[in-house]
């Protein structure tokens, strides 16, 4: 089952909202139950009645149950509150249950507010409040929805549950990361670069001398889109998890997103130097014989860091994850420079999308390990996949860099959306994957029809 939550302050219009939504969601033919929490004694019973005797005596629950329907009523009696998640345990099963109240709990919630209430926002200091449901102008971080206008509501509930799966984007922004120094002022090759379409018209590629510049921008980016109730697909090139096992073999957590948050803790970066090397050594020092990580970049020697391959005496099994096995021509993690190597851009990219992770809580999901929908999906890419559609697409005298990300955010834009959940049919995977694997023709195909224009 589905679980969706509604909340606000007393008399903003939460039982009414309920109400519209049940009518609205039942009448696609999605079957809803719901569950309200009451802040103060109630009884559904009148004295007199028989049920009400029975409890007065002493019945720990009462059945009442007609031709059309029973309930059942339990006395706590001292015991504690159930929780919501045990509640929940004892519902039928059903597509959608909306819940009323129980503000506390994890599931994503929209919050109601009317400003008529003079009660303050929720949402700025709740990451579990997914929108706002309101009846005039506000200024947030999150998607603000009409709260007249109930179809558009059910839509957004619809979507974030996944029960309907509105595949589309309004803005694709695909990024080319590094792993060196600042590359300068003038834009040139083997830096960062980002390709923008937005609202399918393909804007001019951006170059991003450094991390810093590239996360300041990104973020900004992305808090414009989602105050703007815009959905927006964002790539970057490197991979967003090692090998089965490294995450937990590094941090004793098997989540891959909390070896984002390992390594955010731990590199220091900055324009013109990082400690990528030397994180990698003492990486390595923590695992049995010389290895994983390879190729000390630095003109002094680092321990445990060897300048060769084939120095190491320890491999990580398995050495390469499912999906690099399927995307022919990809790049082990474990080589950190010389040609090819993609070690140092995962090392220095994933402090990155961790802290843009917090700083959009609640808003961005990263594909595959997040399934649900939200204003932002986080994506691995690797436009090599569409290598020669690349190649031809590439203007005269443009960086390969900037062609790469431009002509890639046009082929993920212009695709259909039966194409796109097709690409995004991939079960969760701790390793993780590129989109687009497997998918390759599909991709290529939409990036020939598209770019350019």
């Amino acid at each position: 089952m589905k679980i969706y939550g509604i909340i606000g302050y007393k008399n903003a219009g939460k039982t009414t909202l309920v109400e519209r939504l049940v009518t609205e969601i039942t009448a696609r033919g999605f079957s809803v139950s719901t569950v309200k929490h009451a802040h103060h004694a109630f009884d559904l019973d009148q004295p007199g009645k028989d049920t009400f005797r029975h409890r007065q005596a002493g019945a720990r629950q009462v059945m009442l149950a007609t031709g059309t329907r029973w309930v059942l009523m339990t006395e706590l009696r001292g015991a504690q509150e159930p929780a919501l998640a045990d509640l929940l345990a004892r519902m039928a099963p059903v597509d959608l249950v909306l819940v009323e109240g129980y503000k506390r709990d994890g599931h994503p919630k929209i919050e109601v507010h009317r400003a008529v209430t003079g009660h303050p926002l929720i949402a700025p200091d709740d990451p579990t409040v997914r929108a706002v449901a309101t009846d005039g102008p506000l200024t947030l971080d999150r998607p603000l929805l009409d709260l007249n206008d109930i179809a558009a509501v059910a839509d957004f509930v619809l979507r974030e549950t996944g029960l309907i799966r509105s595949a589309r984007f309004d803005t694709v922004v695909m990024v080319d990361w590094s792993g060196g120094n600042d590359t300068g002022l003038m834009p040139k090759k083997d830096a960062i670069w980002a390709g923008v379409v937005r609202d399918g018209v393909a804007r001019e590629p951006v170059y991003l001398r450094n991390r810093q510049v590239a996360e300041t921008w990104v973020g900004d980016m992305l808090a414009h889109e989602v105050q703007a109730g815009r959905r927006v697909c964002l790539g970057f090139d490197f991979a967003f998890a090692y090998p089965e096992g490294f995450a937990k073999a590094l941090t004793g957590d098997p989540d891959p997103l909390a070896l984002w948050d390992w390594f955010a803790a731990r590199v220091q970066d900055g324009p013109l130097g990082n400690n990528r090397f030397d994180l990698a050594g003492q990486i390595n020092r923590l695992l049995p014989g010389v290895g994983p990580f390879w190729f000390n970049g630095l003109q002094r020697d680092i321990d445990h860091l060897p300048r060769k391959g084939n120095d190491r005496t320890f491999h990580w099994e398995p050495l390469r994850r499912r999906t690099e096995l399927a995307a022919k021509g990809s790049f082990e993690a474990w080589q950190l420079a010389g040609a090819g190597a993609v070690g140092s851009q995962v090392i220095m990219g994933l402090p990155v999308l961790a802290r843009l992770r917090r700083r959009f809580a609640g808003q961005m999901a990263v594909w595959p390990f997040e399934q649900d929908q939200r204003p932002v999906t986080l994506v691995e890419i690797w436009p090599s996949l569409i290598a020669k559609a690349v190649a031809a697409l590439a203007l005269p005298g443009e960086i390969r860099d900037a062609a790469q990300v431009r002509v890639l955010a046009s082929a993920i834009a212009g695709l259909s959306e039966p194409a796109l959940s097709r690409m995004f049919d991939q079960p969760a995977d701790s390793e993780g994957w590129i989109f687009g694997v497997g998918h390759e023709k599909e991709l290529a195909e939409s990036a020939m029809s598209h770019a350019n224009r």
